[in-house]
């Protein structure tokens, strides 16, 4: 048999493109989904704000009785809620307005009908309806608790990766102190002064250590470079 047929330019072109933009793609996945909350916790902060800016609107009409009538029916009037929404995103936000052009219905039906019964706008909206954040201490999908619990990602020693939204994968990032998977290990440099199931609190050497188990000199595993042990082991 001949030579196989080499391929057409135009299939290493696309073959190219693919190679090109998949894995971005791909690995900005979750950093969407990210974005995705954190636009809507926006949309949300900004149309408390709203609520704020336009709850004591004054009408200046000199009728108290007037006015109260007034201000009862502005309070849920359609003319509040466009006042409120207009001023959700900067013009040049484009994730924002898209996503409230997307979901105005919504924000409209909780507005005059669920309001009462969902105070809470992040809550139904960002979370229980459009499913782009999750609650704190959660993340992913599918809102799995963080690594260590939903109720102290990480014990209180780290941020949980993707808390509170769709993204991320639950792993822990450590403060300086701290290290391993669930952030409860001591990292080099400093000492366990408390540990438990739940809690693990780690104290720093003593500037003559490298590694430790207390917080003197003498309680030293290693010196660090420009220290040297004594005879009573330690660090100076």
């Amino acid at each position: 048999p001949g030579p196989a047929p080499r391929p057409s330019r135009v299939a290493l072109a696309v073959l190219l493109c693919a190679a090109l933009l998949l894995p971005p793609l791909v690995r900005g996945a979750g950093e969407r989904r990210r974005l995705a909350c954190s636009t809507c916790r926006g949309i949300v902060d900004r149309f408390n704000q709203g609520l704020a800016d336009t709850a004591k609107k004054n009408f200046g009409g000199g009728n108290t009785a007037w006015e109260e009538k007034t201000l009862s029916k502005y309070e849920s009037s359609e003319i509040r809620l466009v006042e409120i929404t207009e001023n959700l995103c900067d013009s040049s936000n484009f994730e924002c307005n898209n996503m409230v052009e997307e979901h105005e219905e919504l924000i409209e039906k909780w507005w005059f009908k669920l309001k009462k019964k969902y105070p809470d706008l992040f809550k139904w909206f960002c979370i229980e309806t459009i499913e782009v954040c999750c609650p704190a201490g959660t993340y992913g999908p599918d809102c799995l608790a963080c690594h260590g619990g939903s109720e102290r990602p990480c014990h209180g020693n780290g941020h949980c990766d993707g808390d509170g939204t769709r993204g991320g994968d639950g792993s822990c990032s450590c403060k300086k102190e701290y290290t391993g998977q669930f952030c409860l290990d001591c990292s080099s440099g400093y000492f366990s002064s408390l540990r438990n199931e739940t809690h693990s609190v780690c104290t720093a050497c003593h500037a003559a250590c490298k590694t430790c188990t207390g917080s003197s000199n003498k309680d030293c595993q290693d010196c660090k470079e420009g220290w040297i042990k004594n005879e009573d082991g330690a660090c100076v």
